[in-house]
């Protein structure tokens, strides 16, 4: 069944999301590799070999790029592209899991602002409603973490919420052939994005000196014996699979959902990510961050409902305006 396919790709989108966040989290953190962009670029060379194999394998073949259009919307995207991991790792290193997630919480704002300067979408009253308690909820779920803020964090993470919102957007825009001129698939998308991503994190990682940095980090590790770089090694090679395996569920999503209901997920994500988020570096949840989760799922729940209403009511004036 067709909606049991979208179910299926929205929650593999899911669940690699929040293992990304906490990964991510965990090698920047755990192991102490606290250079956000080599991470990004990890990513993104996770990508590139990841997609070369699929094509050794027979599995998918590149769409070549014939018009220069393409070529030059698949430029400007690599850059929302690339600013958006880049720009979530960053922050991710800054602040803690919860306080990132509240602020990530407000995506559907962002996407729903977007669409409508962009696009002139409409929404209903009661898709507006929903919202309010999906965003209400993540704030009371990382309720008490308000500490941990610093100014160049909270700066670094509403970048990343916006960049992802209108990267959310433009992604639903490109796959759904909302531009006449750009036919390419998921993973044509993902093909030809990764070596632009991949060349404009590591230039900005040797330009800014993360490189450097990160090499001299590479010594120290190195003394303490064979087993430590195993185990970072292995840790940045689990988190560019992952990535990967994220890159494709994103894009697969977002070609068979709307950019809303992606943020929505996204949210659900967010109070996932803040109870392991918790478990995991050892934050305890209190009474007020309980009650955010259950509100934010309650608004999960309100706005999934509110979206198959109106859509089954859409195909029922359809279904009678064409008899």
């Amino acid at each position: 069944m067709p909606s049991a396919s979208v179910s299926s790709t929205v929650l593999t989108y899911l669940v690699l999301s929040l293992a990304l966040t906490l990964h991510s989290k965990i090698v920047l953190q755990w192991h102490s590799f606290g250079f956000p962009w080599l991470v990004t670029s990890v990513h993104s060379l996770s990508c590139i070999l990841g997609m070369q194999l699929i094509v050794r394998l027979g599995l998918y073949k590149p769409t070549r790029l014939t018009d220069q259009r393409q070529r030059r919307t698949l430029w400007m995207f690599s850059l929302l592209y690339t600013l958006n991991i880049a720009a979530s790792n960053v922050s991710l290193y800054y602040v803690s899991v919860p306080l990132h997630q509240v602020v990530r919480g407000t995506v559907p704002v962002f996407t729903v602002v977007l669409t409508r300067l962009a696009y002139r979408a409409k929404y209903s009253a009661a898709v507006y409603l929903t919202l309010v308690p999906v965003v209400l909820g993540v704030a009371l779920a990382t309720y008490g973490d308000y500490n941990a803020l610093s100014l160049l964090g909270l700066m670094l993470t509403l970048l990343g919420t916006l960049l992802a919102s209108l990267k959310t957007v433009v992604t639903n825009r490109l796959l759904i052939g909302g531009y006449d001129f750009f036919r390419l698939g998921a993973l044509d998308l993902l093909y030809h994005l990764s070596p632009l991503a991949f060349a404009q994190t590591l230039l900005w990682a040797l330009v800014g000196g993360e490189a450097r940095a990160a090499a001299e980090y590479l010594q120290v590790v190195s003394l303490d014996g064979p087993g430590r770089m195993a185990l970072l090694l292995a840790g940045l090679a689990v988190n560019g699979i992952i990535a990967f395996l994220l890159n494709i569920a994103s894009f697969s999503a977002s070609k068979k959902t709307s950019a809303l209901a992606m943020t929505v997920t996204g949210n659900v994500k967010v109070v996932l990510t803040v109870v392991l988020g918790c478990y995991l570096f050892r934050v305890v949840l209190g009474f007020v961050s309980v009650l955010g989760v259950i509100i934010t799922l309650a608004g999960g729940v309100a706005y999934s409902t509110v979206r198959y209403r109106e859509a089954e009511e859409a195909r029922r004036v359809a279904a009678r305006s064409s008899i």
